[in-house]
């Protein structure tokens, strides 16, 4: 456990362009979620691991998704889709989904109530991909990008954005989200982050 306070926070949300690596600690996997990660039949099935115990997660990792507030989308063409989130205290912003080998259809809210114009996302010690949405304040999604896993690139929309939010790669496409849809949140912005 001593590695995890060694451990820098991962997928950070930079606000230059450079990646700043801030020193953190929150989360170390549970004991009772540690798994050993489980051998492939052969050399052409990869093996779906849980984090390890030097892993550093969010504390909200643990949550199950039928207990995680949810955030609709309102596509264009009327279509509702809702999808679970994760919304870490703002400190964790940092780690995000780092330290993460599955999603398994949720997501992770970052909200930011000024609004954020400059920095973007990483994927430092994140070991999967990705699919972000870019929203303003009034709710519209800007951009939807992919995110490569341990990717070092710093991506952002290039205008000023409210909230974003992470999903298993593919999961905007694959529900027919793009950019123009509306979000709504179905629960209260947490004080802490809603700049009260």
């Amino acid at each position: 456990m001593a590695g995890a306070a060694a451990l820098f926070a991962a997928l950070a949300c930079v606000d230059g362009t450079e990646p700043v690596e801030t020193p953190t600690v929150l989360a170390t996997v549970p004991a009772e979620v540690r798994t050993p990660t489980a051998t492939p039949e052969s050399s052409d099935t990869p093996a779906t691991p849980t984090p390890t115990p030097d892993d550093v997660v969010a504390s909200t990792f643990d949550i199950p998704r039928e207990e995680l507030p949810v955030i609709e989308f309102i596509r264009l063409d009327g279509g509702v889709v809702r999808l679970p989130v994760e919304v870490p205290p703002r400190e964790e912003y940092p780690v995000g989904l780092s330290g993460r080998y599955a999603l398994e259809e949720r997501g992770m809210l970052f909200y930011y109530p000024e609004g954020r114009g400059a920095g973007g996302f990483w994927m430092k010690d994140t070991h999967i991909d990705l699919s972000i949405a870019f929203v303003d304040a009034a709710g519209e999604i800007l951009e939807i990008l992919e995110m490569e896993a341990e990717s070092l690139d710093v991506r952002s929309p290039g205008e000023t954005y409210q909230a974003v939010i992470e999903a298993p790669a593919g999961w905007y496409e694959e529900h027919g989200i793009r950019a123009g849809d509306e979000i709504r949140f179905d629960f209260e912005i947490p004080e802490h982050l809603a700049g009260n």
